[in-house]
């Protein structure tokens, strides 16, 4: 007969949503976890970094994952109910800009990148090289990388009403990789995917090197969410995220920049 008490062999499940952008890298570090952590199940869940934040305030997720800051509406809405989590960032990570392979631009200045996605600049003639119409498209505002993408790059001003808004990081790949005159952004982890080309921004490609040294001025905070009441299980995997043997290894492997530093 074991010897271990009953609750040493219970399974603890810690359910994650939000971000498919940290979904991606909670999937590489979650399944070591689990081979070392028998006893805990990782169960994750997409729908974006509004559902993240959403989730981990009002206790539907153990773990919210955000690749944005918070909307304003939630911010709101936790202020009211007095609601609080804290918010860890586990790696940095590089927004491209991305065209098809067709296009022979292969370098924009950040102002020319916001004069295109805010609608100043709407052929690419005037960019040089060649010509037609630019065909904007754009993430769901309910999606992170739209956040710091808007904020970055467009600034005060908004994202132009002729954009494609797509719902889904394989609806903007396939939208850019099937036509040669639009441009959109993804997180670099999502460059291999489709068939697209990457610009470098003021020079600088959205390497692993340049972003980790701030030169690729296009950067985004891929976070964890969690109560600080939380059970200890959460607290244990998010340490794990953190640790630089480990978790942190894995996100520098993926090629993102961790944020416990090297």
């Amino acid at each position: 007969m074991s010897s271990n008490p009953p609750e040493a062999n219970l399974v603890h499940f810690i359910q994650l949503r939000g971000s498919s952008t940290v979904m991606k890298v909670m999937q590489r570090i979650g399944l070591k976890y689990m081979d070392e952590n028998p006893n805990i199940r990782l169960p994750l869940l997409g729908g974006g970094t509004a559902m993240g934040y959403k989730s981990a305030l009002d206790g539907t997720a153990d773990i919210g994952m955000a690749s944005g800051q918070i909307p304003q509406n939630i911010q709101l809405w936790a202020s009211k109910h007095k609601l609080a989590i804290d918010e860890v960032s586990i790696a940095t990570d590089g927004i491209a800009a991305i065209v098809n392979p067709a296009n022979p631009i292969n370098d924009l200045s950040l102002e020319q990148l916001h004069d295109i996605f805010t609608g100043s600049v709407t052929n690419w003639n005037a960019l040089g090289k060649f010509s037609g119409a630019i065909n904007v498209v754009s993430h769901d505002p309910q999606l992170g990388t739209y956040e710091p993408w808007k904020r970055q790059v467009a600034g005060k001003d908004h994202i132009t009403l002729k954009a494609k808004v797509v719902n889904g990081l394989d609806s903007l790949m396939q939208a850019v990789s099937s036509d040669p005159l639009a441009i959109g952004y993804v997180g670099t982890t999502f460059l291999g995917k489709g068939k697209v080309k990457a610009l470098a921004i003021d020079g600088f490609l959205p390497t692993y090197t340049n972003i980790k040294q701030q030169h690729y001025p296009i950067r985004n905070q891929l976070q964890l969410l969690a109560k600080s009441s939380a059970h200890n299980e959460v607290h244990n995997f998010i340490a794990y995220c953190l640790d630089p043997n480990k978790g942190q290894m894995m996100i520098k492997e993926m090629g993102l920049v961790p944020a416990a530093g090297e």
